[in-house]
Order: structure tokens, then C-alpha cells, then sequence
């Protein structure tokens, strides 16, 4: 375990830091604009970026897929796919840390899980390969750990308890992985599907839900930089869930437009930004910087036909202006999850799209870092409710064909891909896709190293 002597540090350390104190321990990373540089001689046009898109290519990789119970999934599997990884290209790799995986509650880690966490981390450092954390989950007393609870200002509300435990939460996390660089605070905050009442299991309103997210990157990204000052703190990327350009505000699905205009308008009102039940509104941040260092998004396109490069720089364009427009200088941006399902499309179409993304953001969207392409597998097991998922969209997002063999599924027709053939799925074998990332990044190798051991 790489965690020492931390078990003792809670909310209490960091109530005794000023502000100012948090600052000064924030990393000096170009997503902030550094140290001023020349950034400020850019124009404050999406023309322009400060992005390092040397790291452009991400995947998306989620463990929790490969190490379960009763999966065939080894350590000597971790040294494999990191090469496949290698081989494809990839630059930088979203990991799913859960702190329901990792940690029993608040305060304690399991360690058996973060072994095998370590491991694969470690291998995609010495592979050269950044490390993104994400997190969407949190400890509410038994309630749904995706859920969210009600806001409620009122002096020693559960409200207000559960955001000191969500720092504390983060806290242990982010000191139990230093080999992560940046961390995703959450996911799509935006989304009902994951900003929702964990009491009732009802929806938000659009401004509620920008509330209780502005209030979680911040004691977020308070726990993240007290943990690890040189961590860099993600906003947990927005989406349109009903497709890129496509919204209902007033029934609380809002665009990722309103919904960073209203995380913005929150910070700027100084009544955010502290911890509540310590500290006055004389002490709330105004600085966008202490609740996220990078701009996050995961503009996903639901059209059957292959990604139209037009249309998907103007709608993201149209996103980066508000924060520009905001901050008054340039700000790092993540698509940290963005990928297109054979089913519906086919592979061709798919693979079509993925060439097309890279390209559009490779050659007109220099503010943009890293896209993570999700995801490196299918998952041909049940869903998340517990119904088959093996011939709808969710289950064929991957690179590959599912690598476990016991899970048995069928190709799908490309003429036809929203029906099967009777044409066994080769377990790992690379589809379309992967070679399609594979050229666009530059990546060499055989693709097949995990699909010859079966």
C-alpha cells in the first residue's frame, strides 16, 4: 500500500488552512494559465488553446469490468493490456476509482481492491501513459452512493455533513493513489441519471443540481489539493444526455451551455466556495481555479451516420466560449468520455466516426487535451438493472470484443446492426475501431496480443 500515516488527518487539517493557504498549494499547471506565461497573448477565440495535445489520444478503462468475481482477469493480463494500450497509442486512460471500491467508508481503504488498482496504474505510468481518476460515487448514510442530497444551508443539516464527508472522502482517495495526475470530480453533473435526490430518487431542478455541483468541485477539489498539491482537479464532465446540441432546462436536463453559465454565476456570487459550518462568506473563493483546473465534457452524438467534423467543432465551440468568456484567459478542456456503439451504426460507421473525431479536434480545437474514447471493451454481461445487454448500444462501445470468454455473444450485422449474426464475437479481437485509433494516433504494434492467449 503507497497510503502511510494518513489515517489520523481529517476535516479538521484542512479547517485550519486559510484559503490563501489553499492557493498557494495549487499546482502551477498550465490548465491554470501557470505562472501567466504567453498565454495571455492568445486571443480569447476557441481559434486558440493553450492544450498539449500530445496527449490527445485517451481511452477509457474500467477495471471494475475485468476484476470481479469469478473473472478469469490475472496480474500477468494488467502487463498485456497496458501493451495493447501501447500499441494502440494511447496517451492518457480514465480509470473508474470508485470510493466504493477503494475504501470501506469514509476514512478507510480496502486494501485488497487498491492492490490491484496500484498495479495497473503503476504499469501505465511505466508505459508512459497519464493517469485521469474519476469518481461518481460518495457515502450518504446507506443511500444510493451515486445520488446526491438535497441542499440544505441550514446551520448542522445533513447537507452540510455530507459535503465535510465528501472532502473527507476525497481526501483519503486522492492520498491513497499519487499515481494519478488529475482527478474527475464526479460525472456529468449535469445528467439526472447521476444528479439525482439519493433520498427519493427524484430529480433536481437544472439550478438546484448547478447548486449542490458547485458546492462538490469545490470541497473536492479542497480534498484533492490538501491530499496531493501537485493533483489537478477535473470537473466532472457535463454532457447533453439526449445527444450534443439537444436539452431541456426548464424540465432539468440543461445544456452543458446553461449549465457552466450557472456553475460560473454560483462562484462569482460568493456564496460558495468555504466550508459552511466554519466559515463566513468573507472567505468564499471567487476563483474558478479552486473548484476545477480543467474544463470537462463528453459531448456524445447520437446520430447513426459518421461524426460530421462541422457541426461538432461549432457545438463544441460554442462551450469553450462560455468559459472564456467567464475567465478571461484560456483553460485546459477534456472530452473525458466520448465513443460510438457498433449497435445501431455498425463498425464501419464507427469506425469512421473515430477517425473523424480525432481529426476535428486534432486541426480546429487546440483547447482540447485529451478525448477518452470510450472504452477499450465490450461488456457482454448484464446491465446495470440486472436485463441482458448483449445486442444494445451500451455493451458495444469497445475497441475490442470482450475479453472474458464465458460471456458468449454474437456479431452484429453491419447491413443490418441492430441485428445479430450467428457469428461468435472472438474474445479481446480488435474491431475497426481500434485500428481506426490506432492510425489516427500514431500507435504501431499487434492489436491481437490478448485475443492469441485465449
Amino acid at each position: 500500500m503507497k497510503r502511510k500515516g494518513i489515517a489520523g488527518v481529517s476535516l479538521a487539517l484542512a479547517l485550519a488552512l486559510p484559503l490563501t493557504a489553499f492557493a498557494a498549494c495549487a499546482p502551477q499547471d498550465p490548465a491554470t494559465g501557470g505562472d501567466g506565461g504567453t498565454t495571455e497573448e492568445l486571443p480569447l477565440t476557441p481559434d486558440y488553446g493553450i492544450a498539449d495535445q500530445q496527449y490527445l489520444y485517451g481511452l477509457c478503462y474500467l477495471l471494475e469490468e475485468r476484476d470481479y468475481t469469478g473473472s478469469p482477469f490475472t496480474e500477468d493480463d494488467i502487463e498485456t493490456e497496458v501493451q495493447l494500450m501501447q500499441n494502440l497509442g494511447v496517451r492518457t486512460v480514465r480509470h473508474w476509482i470508485h470510493c466504493t471500491t477503494y475504501m470501506l467508508d469514509k476514512e478507510t481503504m480496502n486494501e485488497e481492491a487498491c492492490e490491484t488498482m496500484h498495479a495497473v496504474l503503476a504499469a501505465c505510468e511505466d508505459a508512459g501513459i497519464v493517469n485521469i481518476g474519476m469518481n461518481h460515487h460518495n457515502f450518504n448514510n446507506g443511500m444510493s452512493t451515486v445520488g446526491k442530497l438535497r441542499r440544505n444551508m441550514v446551520p448542522g443539516s445533513d447537507y452540510i455533513l455530507w459535503l465535510e464527508d465528501y472532502y473527507t472522502t476525497w481526501y483519503h482517495l486522492v492520498s491513497e493513489f499519487p499515481e494519478v495526475q488529475y482527478w474527475e470530480i464526479d460525472n456529468e453533473l449535469n445528467n439526472p441519471d447521476f444528479m439525482f435526490d439519493a433520498e427519493t430518487n427524484g430529480r433536481f431542478t437544472s439550478e438546484e443540481m448547478a447548486a449542490i455541483a458547485t458546492d462538490m468541485l469545490w470541497y473536492a477539489s479542497r480534498g484533492i489539493h490538501d491530499a496531493n498539491p501537485d493533483a489537478v482537479a477535473v470537473m466532472g464532465g457535463l454532457t447533453e444526455r439526449f445527444g450534443l446540441g439537444n436539452s431541456d432546462t426548464e424540465n432539468g436536463d440543461p445544456s452543458m451551455q446553461w449549465f457552466l453559465q450557472a456553475i460560473y454565476d454560483n462562484i462569482a456570487s460568493g456564496e460558495y466556495g468555504r466550508f459552511y459550518a466554519t466559515q463566513g462568506e468573507e472567505q468564499s473563493s471567487l476563483d474558478p481555479d479552486d473548484y476545477f483546473q480543467v474544463v470537462n465534457w463528453h459531448p456524445y452524438v447520437w446520430d447513426l451516420t459518421p461524426l460530421d467534423e462541422d457541426s461538432f467543432v461549432e457545438k463544441n465551440n460554442a462551450i469553450y466560449a462560455v468559459v472564456l468568456e467567464n475567465e478571461g484567459k484560456h483553460k485546459k478542456v477534456f472530452l473525458s468520455e466520448i465513443g460510438f456503439s457498433d449497435f445501431g451504426r455498425g463498425q464501419t460507421v464507427a469506425a469512421q466516426s473515430v477517425t473523424n473525431l480525432y481529426h476535428a479536434v486534432s486541426t480546429r480545437m487546440p483547447y482540447v487535451e485529451t478525448v477518452n474514447l470510450f472504452k477499450m471493451y465490450d461488456v457482454a454481461r448484464d446491465s446495470w438493472g440486472g436485463a441482458g445487454e448483449q445486442d444494445n448500444g451500451y455493451a458495444r462501445y469497445g475497441l475490442f470484443y470482450d475479453p472474458d470468454p464465458s460471456r458468449v455473444y454474437y456479431r452484429l450485422d453491419e447491413e443490418n446492426p441492430t441485428q445479430t449474426t450467428d457469428e461468435l464475437c472472438v474474445p479481446a479481437a480488435p474491431k475497426l475501431t481500434a485500428y481506426a485509433f490506432q492510425t489516427a494516433a500514431g500507435g504501431s504494434g499487434s492489436l491481437t496480443l490478448l485475443s492469441e492467449q485465449q
